[in-house]
């Protein structure tokens, strides 16, 4: 049985953060643009990687998944020691490791869940199917926190003709407590982000600038960037304007450093106490 450890957190300045996800050695998106939100808004990043990825800004070539038996020591070693104050998940993509980590939420509802549902790369690569879709909504999202969909995202979620607001309506009668839906894939002037929750009957209206350029990681900054303000102890409605403006302003500050997508730069934020 995984379980978190009950020691307290000694380092308060700095709480722990569980980023679950894949490696991009290029460093725009996965645990290395996880660890980058993580500590500069304030948090220690612990990292547990899922798969290894052969990419860069513009594709992927390879993804090779961890042995369970080696993905679940790890977890447990790092456990042993640590005691997250929230837990960010992004790819995950097989059976095993969707398995591992549901029944780690189970046992811990009370840690902050953030998961960013990767189904796709930006160019096409898959990292789900309709088996680990079903178990997804099934085992992992009634125990979230926070959903951070973008529209295609939630199209797979929730496939049909209904609305967004219908749409994130299913998600949280699966049991998750907020669902905050980006609109970067709509092609308006300004850009539309739509935080649902349980506790309120309409959606709160986040607008910003459009920025020029297509971005490799936007995704997993947002879901960090919640994921460490939450583990600092933000209620959620402060905590997803912050980690909206934190993204956008590394989206802002992003490098052209190849012919591929820009890479956010995640500088520290020393306005995160």
């Amino acid at each position: 049985m995984i379980k978190l450890g009950v020691h307290p957190n000694f380092q308060k300045k700095y709480p722990p953060v569980l980023a679950i996800g894949g490696h991009d050695p290029s460093g725009g998106a996965g645990i290395i643009a996880d660890a980058q939100t993580l500590l500069a808004l304030g948090t220690w990043p612990l990292t547990l990687i899922t798969c290894l990825t052969a990419q860069n800004t513009q594709f992927i070539k390879q993804v090779s998944y961890q042995p369970i038996e080696a993905f679940q020591q790890q977890l447990e070693t790092l456990l042993a020691d640590f005691q997250p104050a929230a837990i960010k998940v992004g790819v995950l993509g097989n059976m095993a490791i969707q398995e591992t980590l549901a029944n780690l939420l189970k046992r811990n509802t009370q840690t902050p869940v953030i998961l960013d549902p990767v189904m796709a790369s930006t160019s096409g690569t898959a990292f789900s199917n309709a088996a680990l879709l079903t178990h997804l909504k099934e085992c992992i999202i009634p125990f979230c926190t926070v959903i951070t969909p973008n529209l295609p995202e939630l199209e797979q979620l929730v496939p049909g003709e209904s609305s967004i607001a219908a749409k994130a309506e299913q998600l949280l009668k699966l049991g998750c407590k907020a669902v905050l839906v980006t609109g970067t894939h709509n092609q308006t002037h300004t850009v539309k982000n739509l935080l649902f929750s349980e506790s309120s009957n309409e959606p709160t209206v986040n607008r910003w600038q459009r920025l020029e350029g297509e971005f490799h990681g936007s995704g997993c900054t947002l879901a960090s960037a919640l994921a460490a303000l939450l583990g600092r102890g933000e209620d959620l409605a402060t905590a997803s304007v912050k980690a909206q403006d934190y993204t956008w302003r590394s989206l802002e500050k992003a490098l052209k450093l190849t012919e591929g997508q820009l890479l956010p730069l995640r500088l520290q934020d020393t306005n995160h106490a």
